[in-house]
């Protein structure tokens, strides 16, 4: 970091520390690797710091370049991105179906997530790396679009795709023989087993 104050290289990148996390989690689909890729991002990131534009968006900028360690270390050893299935509480959980907060520890909740995660794998991976990055980091279209290189119709269309790939996935596990409406324990369908 030529001329660059270390304090402010930590102010400037570490409140997007469990973001990064989150991200590298869902590109690596192990735990592991996600942290020797957030940690290599911050390495590189410290090193052309000078580089950041102040002012820009950093959490852009760090998810660009944990992307492109990704493609260039990773990408060779898995042709498949999957979400990882942790297992621990406090683990990474992309999403919540609406209506449900992921503190929610009822059945019917944990169901709802577990289907979630289910569609969400089910997406192929250029779907659901847009539909995480929108609808799970934030980032608008533009930004998504220069994080993963392409213009900003394709991010439209694949937010789309993923999307109504989403809710069939989802309309198939609720009318599914085993729907949350017909499970045992589930308010709406309690049932005798």
């Amino acid at each position: 970091m030529k001329n660059k104050d270390p304090r402010e290289f930590e102010e400037t990148t570490l409140p997007f520390l469990d973001s990064l996390y989150r991200y590298a989690a869902l590109l690596t689909g192990d735990r592991d690797q996600a942290e020797d890729l957030v940690q290599e991002t911050y390495l590189r990131a410290c090193r052309f710091f000078d580089r950041y534009e102040r002012g820009t968006h950093c959490k852009a900028w760090l998810m660009t370049i944990l992307r492109n360690i990704f493609i260039n270390q990773y990408h060779q050893r898995s042709r498949e991105v999957l979400v990882s299935e942790f297992d621990e509480p406090g683990d990474f959980e992309p999403l919540s179906p609406p209506g449900v907060s992921r503190e929610d520890g009822s059945l019917k909740s944990r169901i709802a997530r577990h289907d979630l995660k289910k569609a969400l794998e089910a997406l192929p991976a250029h779907l659901r790396e847009v539909v995480l990055l929108k609808d799970a980091e934030g980032f608008d279209y533009k930004e998504i679009g220069r994080l993963i290189g392409v213009p900003l119709g394709t991010v439209m269309s694949r937010l789309f795709r993923a999307r109504n790939q989403l809710k069939r996935h989802l309309k198939d596990y609720e009318s599914g023989p085993f729907s949350v409406t017909d499970r045992p324990g589930v308010s709406g369908g309690e049932r005798d087993v």
